[in-house]
């Protein structure tokens, strides 16, 4: 492999995870009426790399017209964690993907998520995965400047390094600090990524 440093998205490209997010915005924003339901799912789910605390102020302001303050984000992440993290700590592999960390246990890696750090620290540890990488971000870091942080703190050379991800913002981060991207393709994404020219995608490991 050509590649020397790798950098993972976590829900869809190690895990298949991304359909509890979706069926948590879902059961969350119910009580303020079906259709509203269906309008934060769509944006969620066009949006995947963007963090939680950013969508509800989002679909507050812009669905249901409510200013959020601090405590209210925070309240509706307790209530979201609640509902998430058991499912992806016990939800299935993307397939082959313990096999490739194993395979490749001389490659330097690292996972960026737009999960909140301390969350995604544990469910990457109770998965026993947390062995295989150098360090785990999460939000409210933005991926792109923590690209961007992983590559001048290791003195990662560019081209020997790659971007595994399945939303734009996962490509975004990519494009933005010059290098390689690898999209895992899936059902959910195919849409999203139908202008994008060039791209080379992976459905498993």
């Amino acid at each position: 492999m050509k590649y020397k440093n790798l950098i993972f998205d976590f829900d869809g490209v190690l895990a298949e995870s991304v359909h509890i997010k979706t069926e948590a915005f879902y059961k969350l924003y119910k009580p303020f009426g079906i259709e509203i339901a269906k309008k934060v799912v769509e944006h969620h789910k066009a949006n995947g790399g963007m963090s939680r605390f950013e969508k509800f102020q989002h679909y507050h302001k812009v669905f249901l017209n409510i200013n959020l303050n601090n405590n209210g984000i925070e309240s509706l992440s307790i209530k979201f964690s609640h509902l998430v993290v058991q499912g992806v700590i016990d939800s299935d592999e993307v397939t082959g993907a313990t096999w490739f960390l194993k395979k490749y246990s001389n490659v330097k890696k690292w996972i960026v998520s737009a999960t909140p750090t301390v969350e995604i620290c544990e469910i990457v540890n109770r998965r026993n995965m947390a062995e295989h990488f150098i360090k785990i971000y999460g939000s409210p870091e933005k991926k792109t400047p923590v690209v961007e942080k992983i590559i001048t703190k290791n003195n990662l050379i560019k081209n020997e390094t790659v971007f595994l991800g399945d939303a734009l913002s996962d490509h975004k981060a990519a494009e933005e600090n010059d290098i390689d991207f690898l999209l895992r393709s899936t059902p959910e994404n195919k849409s999203l990524f139908l202008g994008a020219l060039n791209l080379i995608s992976f459905k498993d490991f």
